[in-house]
């Protein structure tokens, strides 16, 4: 933030990371505030801070649609972050952002990898593969066949999109 004049300092182009987030958050806070729960809307909007944090910051835009979502928790530091953007006019006069649905859709995920129970790393598979092609994929990841070590597989447990579970012994 420059301080003589007040102006953040943000982005000149949206980082792809940072907008999917952008429009999860306003999606989960959309619905949560219509499901009066606002401790996960308040989660959501503190995992979106994380987000841009870690990938280096949002543009004008996308910190003028956070501060949309935020003003109904904390109105003030909305209106600030609105103004600092340099917008003359209220909050209260804009309308709630939209999320877009196709940038909630994911096209890979990352399962974590258990071996006899205990936690030894992650895989990213396709977000749609099924049991067979994700224990594939576990099974042929270096790092997992290291922790195996020749081990003798007994069974591989997988919970599409949630959790593998690899039996040896």
């Amino acid at each position: 933030m420059d301080e003589d004049t007040g102006k953040l300092s943000l982005q000149d182009q949206p980082s792809a990371d940072v907008e999917r987030a952008l429009h999860a958050m306003i999606a989960k806070v959309t619905s949560d505030i219509e499901r009066l729960a606002y401790n996960t809307a308040i989660a959501a909007m503190i995992e979106f801070v994380n987000t841009a944090t870690a990938k280096g910051g949002v543009t004008a835009d996308q910190l003028e649609r956070f501060s949309l979502v935020l003003s109904p928790f904390a109105p003030h530091m909305g209106e600030e972050l609105h103004s600092r953007v340099g917008n003359d006019e209220s909050l209260a006069y804009r309308s709630w952002p939209q999320h877009d649905p196709a940038m909630l859709a994911v096209d890979e995920i990352e399962l974590p990898v258990q071996v006899m129970g205990k936690m030894r790393g992650h895989v990213m598979v396709a977000a749609d593969a099924d049991a067979a092609d994700i224990e594939a994929a576990v099974l042929a990841d270096d790092r997992i066949q290291k922790v195996l070590a020749g081990a003798a597989v007994r069974k591989v447990v997988v919970v599409p999109g949630k959790i593998v579970n690899i039996v040896t012994g």
